[in-house]
């Protein structure tokens, strides 16, 4: 039996047609609703996940500030992030919804989710530190949180890979390319 999913713009004949990825015109029609989503901060738990030394990946919760799709994390000196992109500035984001999928009946959890695989840049230069705060102030209401006397510096990360779930029934959505 064939059916047609009317977001996706996909045909349903069996059962891998629907997870198959969406084509890039059929993904662009989200892109504005993803930005949306991993840029509201109630929306969603984000998470950042960098390499140790040894390679092995670690991930942690983290507040994100996205900027036309730069994304922007606040980190100290201190913390072992810090060193992590230093060493490697290959980086991922996990944006995790809070509500459930309708696609998912009978209150099984599978919030939208949003994983983005980017470089990093670690931004030290406490004016461009600054100028991030009073942006991100302007736009949230947010300021700085932590104690002046603590260096605070910028995980800005560039996308190089983007997979959205969540917005297209069971289909993923994938963006290479941003402006």
């Amino acid at each position: 039996m064939t059916t047609y999913d009317e977001r996706a713009g996909i045909e349903i004949r069996s059962n891998w047609d629907r997870e198959r990825g969406l084509t890039d015109d059929q993904a662009e029609a989200f892109r504005s609703e993803i930005l949306d989503f991993i840029s509201d901060s109630s929306q969603h738990m984000a998470y950042l996940m960098t390499r140790r030394k040894d390679g092995r990946e670690i991930m942690r919760p983290v507040s994100t500030f996205v900027e036309d799709w730069i994304v922007g994390t606040m980190t100290q000196d201190v913390q072992p992030k810090t060193e992590h992109v230093r060493r490697d500035p290959v980086v991922g984001y996990l944006w995790v919804g809070s509500e459930d999928r309708e696609e998912y009946p009978g209150g099984r959890w599978n919030p939208k989710c949003v994983w983005m695989q980017g470089r990093a840049e670690l931004v030290t230069d406490q004016s461009e530190v600054d100028a991030f705060y009073a942006r991100r102030e302007k736009a949230t209401g947010g300021g700085r949180m932590h104690p002046p006397e603590e260096t605070l510096y910028l995980i800005r990360t560039t996308p190089e890979y983007v997979r959205a779930e969540g917005w297209a029934g069971m289909h993923g959505i994938v963006y290479r390319d941003f402006p």
